[in-house]
């Protein structure tokens, strides 16, 4: 039985896993995007600080317009063919700038949200949250140690594109033989895309 839960847990799956084949990124932002804007709400609704929050805290320059418009700008594009009013958008510029490097950041947000309104996730999601980490450690917070994930992924600010994403899913597959993260409660063993 659908509800907002199981759908933000199938569009963030079925991104993640395109994602992780490198398999087209235009539908991986887009299903990442709408996964997140799904996984937000649950979080307000389970009296959590979604990521948004935590994004107004950390830059208090910014309005939550514009992290809406950040958040946004490349999905709309993707979805929409026209303005509000109508008319053709023009979004050949902003095609120019987006590499799969954005859906990096739009599956993270998604997570992020995701497991603190649910409290579990798959192993591939907590394999990239960590690999993030490892990619992004200027996004840590700077009290945590990122000891942790340097060791899991040295050395992964170095590699190419290609190389990253293999660490990940070499990763994936070491922590799926690895039974106190399996059996672990916060971990969800649904498979990424549903059947």
């Amino acid at each position: 039985m659908l509800d907002k839960m199981e759908v933000a847990r199938r569009q963030l799956g079925t991104a993640l896993s395109l994602f992780l084949d490198d398999l087209d990124p235009v539908s991986v932002h887009t299903l990442a995007c709408a996964g997140s804007e799904v996984a937000e709400h649950l979080t307000r609704k389970s009296g959590a600080q979604p990521f948004s929050s935590h994004a107004l805290a950390t830059f208090p320059d910014l309005d939550i317009s514009e992290i809406r418009r950040l958040q946004k700008q490349y999905c709309n594009a993707f979805k929409h063919a026209t303005t509000q009013s109508g008319k053709e958008r023009d979004d050949h510029k902003l095609f120019e700038k987006f590499t799969d490097k954005k859906n990096d950041h739009a599956l993270f947000v998604g997570w992020y949200d995701y497991v603190l309104a649910v409290g579990a996730m798959p192993i591939e999601a907590q394999a990239f949250q960590a690999w993030y980490f490892a990619l992004y450690p200027d996004k840590l917070n700077p009290d945590i140690d990122a000891v942790p994930y340097e060791t899991l992924f040295p050395n992964l600010k170095h590699y190419p594109r290609a190389e990253q994403k293999r660490a990940l899913r070499t990763a994936i597959a070491a922590a799926r033989k690895d039974v106190a993260i399996t059996n672990d409660p916060r971990t969800d063993q649904t498979p990424l895309i549903v059947g």
